[in-house]
Parts: structure tokens; sequence; C-alpha cells
């Protein structure tokens, strides 16, 4: 089984590390469409054939938002072309690093949809533009998150539980998946192995295991009833309870338990 699992994970981090030449492309692109904008004096000129103004209007001939781009963008077209130039640049740059990728995987895709609904919603076929095949390729690259390794966001996650969002969960770096088991290990001394379903809420799963040692140590003498409280704290666990609803099931059994006692004593 362990096996198993050591070369599904290999075969799927190299399926994954396939997808590096489409992020360098992505990278490269972004960066030099982001460059060119920056350094063409006629992209921010009114006089010039190639202004922003000038391309957001024979761009808004119909477009579905051709309200908006009439509207918004072309009264503030120097602004928005410094922002999607400046944009490119800096998507292109995330996505060579792999610092916060998928943030800026979802800003390419965004960007690229609004190109497509707008710079080559007119293409005939619609394969003929690029920006709707850019929306797939970013929507891949979303997806399946930077290579492990590959990127600073893997450094990120390994040392942030936190931000292990970062990266996909199944190519988190070593160190992250040793802290997280080095936890497990530390709050199963105090209880029954961790199921599956409760690694997820290590404190809690203390929690709960000190309250269930707190209700034992009152039935010393009665190995029966330590015995059900063991099935019933390994069930609570393998819920992968959060704190409010273990705290109603451990508030069930001590009430249950106090009135068995009591009833006991008045027979």
């Amino acid at each position: 089984m362990s096996q198993d699992k050591s070369k599904n994970s290999r075969q799927a981090l190299l399926s994954q590390n396939l997808l590096l030449p489409l992020r360098i492309f992505m990278g490269m692109t972004f960066i030099y469409a982001g460059v060119q904008h920056l350094t063409d004096p006629a992209y921010f000129d009114p006089s010039k054939p190639g202004y922003i103004g000038h391309l957001i209007s024979q761009y808004a001939v119909g477009s579905p938002i051709h309200d908006f781009l009439l509207s918004t963008v072309a009264p503030n077209a120097v602004s928005f072309g410094y922002v999607v130039a400046i944009g490119e640049s800096l998507i292109g740059i995330a996505a060579l690093l792999g610092f916060l990728f998928r943030p800026a995987a979802l800003a390419g895709l965004l960007l690229n949809l609004t190109f497509f609904f707008s710079a080559t919603w007119n293409a005939f076929p619609f394969y003929f533009g690029s920006d709707i095949v850019f929306v797939m390729c970013w929507l891949t690259l979303l997806l399946t998150g930077p290579q492990a390794g590959l990127s600073i966001d893997s450094v990120i996650a390994g040392r942030s539980y936190a931000l292990q969002w970062l990266v996909p969960k199944s190519f988190q770096p070593p160190a992250s998946v040793d802290r997280v088991q080095k936890s497990q290990r530390q709050v199963s001394e105090h209880g029954p192995p961790l199921p599956e379903g409760a690694r997820l809420y290590p404190k809690q799963v203390g929690e709960v295991n000190r309250a269930f040692d707190r209700i034992e140590q009152q039935f010393v003498s009665h190995e029966e009833t330590r015995t059900i409280l063991e099935f019933v704290r390994v069930f609570v666990l393998s819920l992968g309870v959060d704190r409010k609803d273990a705290a109603k099931i451990l508030q069930g059994i001590e009430n249950i338990i106090g009135r068995n006692a009591w009833e006991e004593a008045h027979t």
C-alpha cells in the first residue's frame, strides 16, 4: 500500500512538472506584453494611431461589454493602459517565480477573459483569437498550481501550515508533511492513533483526548465502562469533529454516566 502511494505520488509529480513549459511560456509572454506596452510611446499618446483609447473604441464595436468599454474604460484609457501593462508584467514575473502563483494565474485568466470579450471577440472562427486559448492555459495552471520544488510558493507552504493552499496538497513539500506528521504523533501520544478524518484538527483532537481521560479517571475500577468510553473516543475522533460537536458529545456522555451513577447509588 505504501509503495503504491509513493508510486502514484511520483507519477502525479511527473505529470504536473510536464506543465512547466506552459508556465514558462505564459510568464514570458506576459512579461513581454507588459514591457512592450510600457515602452511604446504611442500606446499612451492620444495623437498616435496606436493609442489605447483608439483601440478601445475599435474593440467596443460588437463587444458584449460595449457599454463598459465606452463609458468606463475609454474616458480613463491612459490609467487603464498602465494598469494593464503593469499587471501583465507582475503576472508574468509571478508565474515564472511561482510566487503567489494561483492568485497570479487567476488574475491572468480574468485579464485574458476581458481581452476575449473585447479585443478578440470579433475574431472568426473564435480559435483565431489567442485570448480564449490563454484563458484555458491560465485555467489549467490555476487548477494544478506551481510545480513543487520549482516555486517560491512551495518554500512558503513548507514553512507555514496556513499557506499550504498555495500548492496542491499532493505536491506539498516534505518539510510541510513532516511538520504535520510530527504534530499528529504528539497528539496521538495522549490517546489512540488519529484516524484520517481527524488529522485536520490536531488541537481539537488533543482537547477531546484530555476530556475523555478526565471522564475515565472516574471509572478506574469499571473496566467495562472504560472500554465503552474508548470506543466512543475513537468514534468521535473518526468524525474529525470540531470543538462544539465534541463538547456536545462529551456533555451527553457525562450526563448519561452521572444519571447511571445516581441510579446505582439509590437502588
